[in-house]
């Protein structure tokens, strides 16, 4: 399969084929992309009129792709005589402008002189990052012709809102001349000899009328946040989680984007390079244990975009959190409804467990009073449009469509939890649930992890405060959303949850991935947790590479979906910790094991956004979703959230205490610790396997923090299988 070529740097994302070609007709919505604009469409070189051989190609450095090529035989060259080397680098400056450097290193080793002619085809359409996954407009604005002189290309084009985009592509050597829409350098190489080939390609976006591109990300020349390094030093003895570790901290440093409040990730790459409320969430959640400054930009920057008013355009109402946000012509023209569009129904109760569970760690209560109103606000959605029809469950209805003679091209999203697609809610009939709202399971335990975090943290704070009544009345609704969903999400036939329960409160009653998140929000009764695990992991449900979305038995299943039998890397991790907390260790070590085993698959042990839910008995191989994202924010996000299981550190609310349930995964012989911020203070660990049992030693705690060790065996509970010898000592 070939694989796409994909670097980000801010605002800034390059995605080219395996060769670094670009074409516009391609699915994978291949070009250079400025923010939500594709200023680059097309680009192919060739030698004396020939595509080059590929040999190879990498994105492994951050912000710079490489191809190495060969010739074809050509007149009077035999094969493999010269040697391409393409550099593509990017490069952000803080004049405004986003620079994109591009070079042709030709290499001479035929024995004799040659001459060759290097010819490179650019374009640009200039599609909005919509129309590039296929969104078809009535009316663009005006495209114009490319102009040249001795070493420039000029591409331009100006918009219906009258906001003009450019690429200006500067050369070095000069053209030798540009035809159509291609330019051609003539070469000349004596024996070994090398030259170079630049082009150093500016992107530029302003308004025509010296107007203000309003929220567009920052082009502030620095690649990565000032705290990006200051995050927990983990070294495991692992040489392939090393791997996945190492991987998956480039790409958040590539990920993170800035805007004039702060740095969030953008969801993933190429297609959603922009922030996503619920991806950036749970992204945040992942890395708590890393860096909680994440969390913290997060967190402002949802605030700041929080719903304030009721508008069914784009699903806004006040108190609610974004679910995503563009900036693009499409955005900007109302053409369609996600400039700031709030269709989401998980990501403000995410919103709220994120902002406890920074509190949690951080003890900022100088943060708590400034975005207190935020949370307030996020309540009060919860309890008035959040609850459609008064039954205490978060609900969604599907986005109204615009009204008739609106411009808009689409409409907002059917489904509005993490399974977003069409067809992602089907009951065990196979049919689409079409009678909302809809009340997900998953959505449920969400609130209900919100409300117990937020009991546990008002009663526990400093008393000058004054929240511990708010804390009982949480507590007391949380027991009472407990109670009333394990009735009524419960189905005894197949004993486990349903996905949901539609307008009718009548069950969603296929078997899924999405009440494993209650696994992790603790809202499973005790009494059905070992049923839900046994589930989980059971073949029909469990892979050889990890849980999948939907069981194999369900007459809407289909491994190569995007929701309805696939494979998430950040949902296993989700319902890997889960496992954990109910005591079901072993379980969540197949899930570990499994994704460490399907990471071998994937460049660089790079998780992508989701692969198919087949087996290695049935397909022999892990098969790839060709337009999976990758890098994507929460699957990077993975292998943080499974260290913080393994560890088992979770902070008490407002004290000095932090427990510490360790235990070290099937090939994991070492955890160390360096540098994690928790309670206001630093914290090193290091965890050894020896002889069976775990060994513990606090190498550094300069702040005395109160360290209480519990060991797995006490709250291990077994499904089938061998014992685990783990102990802590």
């Amino acid at each position: 399969m070939q694989h796409r070529r994909i670097i980000k740097e801010g605002p800034i994302v390059l995605a080219t084929a395996e060769d670094g070609s670009m074409n516009p007709e391609a699915a994978s919505s291949q070009g250079l992309f400025l923010a939500d604009t594709r200023f680059l469409s097309r680009f192919q070189i060739r030698i004396n009129g020939c595509e080059p051989v590929l040999l190879g190609s990498t994105e492994e450095h951050l912000f710079q792709l490489s191809y190495l090529f060969t010739n074809p035989s050509l007149d009077g060259i035999p094969t493999r005589a010269v040697g391409i080397l393409q550099r593509n680098t990017l490069q952000e400056r803080s004049s405004g402008l986003a620079d994109v450097h591009m070079e042709m290193t030709l290499v001479n080793w035929s024995g004799k002189a040659v001459d060759l002619e290097l010819s490179i085809e650019i374009g640009s359409d200039f599609f909005d990052s919509f129309e590039a996954r296929g969104v078809k407009r009535m009316k663009r604005g005006r495209l114009m012709d490319p102009e040249s002189t001795h070493n420039t290309v000029h591409l331009a084009y100006v918009g219906l809102d009258d906001v003009r985009d450019t690429t200006r592509i500067r050369t070095k050597p000069d053209i030798t001349r540009f035809e159509g829409s291609t330019m051609y350098f003539d070469i000349q190489l004596d024996v070994n000899e090398r030259q170079t080939v630049r082009l150093e390609l500016q992107l530029k976006s302003e308004a025509t009328h010296g107007g203000h591109l309003s929220a567009q990300p920052e082009i502030s020349g620095k690649p990565k946040p000032p705290w990006f390094d200051q995050g927990t030093r983990f070294l495991v003895s692992n040489a392939t989680l090393d791997s996945i570790l190492r991987r998956s901290t480039d790409d958040l440093e590539a990920l993170m984007t800035e805007f004039p409040d702060g740095w969030v990730p953008c969801a993933g790459l190429p297609r959603f390079a922009v922030p996503f409320g619920r991806d950036c969430i749970i992204t945040a959640l992942q890395t708590l244990s890393w860096n909680p400054n994440i969390a913290r930009d997060v967190l402002c920057f949802l605030a700041d975009r929080q719903g304030k008013e009721n508008n069914p355009w784009n699903d806004e109402q006040p108190g609610k959190i974004m679910h995503e946000m563009h900036t693009g012509e499409l955005a900007r023209l109302r053409e369609v409804p996600f400039g700031l569009f709030y269709g989401s129904v998980d990501a403000t109760p995410l919103f709220l467990v994120l902002a406890a569970e920074y509190l949690r760690w951080t003890q900022d209560l100088e943060w708590f009073r400034e975005i207190r109103p935020h949370l307030d606000a996020a309540w009060k959605w919860i309890d008035t449009d959040g609850d459609m029809d008064g039954s205490g469950y978060i609900q969604y209805k599907a986005h109204t469509p615009p009204a008739p003679g609106s411009a808009a091209l689409t409409v907002g999203l059917f489904n509005q939890g993490w399974k977003d697609s069409s067809i992602a809610v089907v009951y065990s009939d196979g049919s689409i649930v079409r009678d909302h709202p809809i009340s997900l399971s998953e959505v449920q335990g969400y609130l209900y992890r919100a409300l117990q975090l937020w009991a546990d943290l008002y009663a526990a704070m400093p008393p000058s405060e004054r929240v511990g009544a708010e804390g009982r009345r949480l507590q007391e609704r949380a027991d009472a959303l407990k109670q009333r969903f394990n009735e009524e999400f419960w189905m005894p036939n197949k004993n486990f949850y349903a996905m949901a329960l539609d307008g009718h409160h009548r069950q969603v009653d296929v078997v899924t991935s999405n009440p494993g998140h209650c696994l992790w929000a603790r809202l499973i009764d005790e009494e059905h947790a070992q049923a839900v695990a046994e589930t989980l992991v059971d073949p029909k449900m469990c892979s050889s590479w990890g849980i999948r979305t939907m069981a194999t038995d369900e007459r809407a299943f289909n491994a190569l979906s995007y929701h309805d039998g696939s494979i998430w890397p950040f949902e296993n991790s989700l319902m890997a910790a889960g496992l954990k907390k109910y005591g079901y260790v072993r379980a969540a070590q197949q899930v570990h094991e499994a994704l460490v085993d399907a990471s071998q698959y994937f460049e660089y042990r790079r998780w992508p956004e989701v692969y198919c839910g087949v087996t290695r008995e049935t397909a022999g191989v892990l098969a790839r979703q060709p337009d999976a994202c990758r890098p994507q924010a929460w699957s990077a996000g993975v292998i943080f959230l499974l260290l913080q299981t393994w560890l088992g550190i979770a902070p008490r609310p407002f004290s000095r205490h932090v427990d510490i349930t360790p235990v070290l995964p099937a090939g994991l012989d070492e955890l160390d610790v360096d540098g994690m911020s928790i309670c206001g203070s630093k914290l090193g660990l290091r965890i050894i396997r020896e002889n069976g049992s775990l060994l513990l030693e606090i190498k550094d705690n300069p702040d005395n923090l109160d360290i209480s060790i519990h060991p797995a065996s006490h709250v291990e509970r077994h499904l089938a299988g061998p014992e685990l010898p783990a102990q802590v000592r």
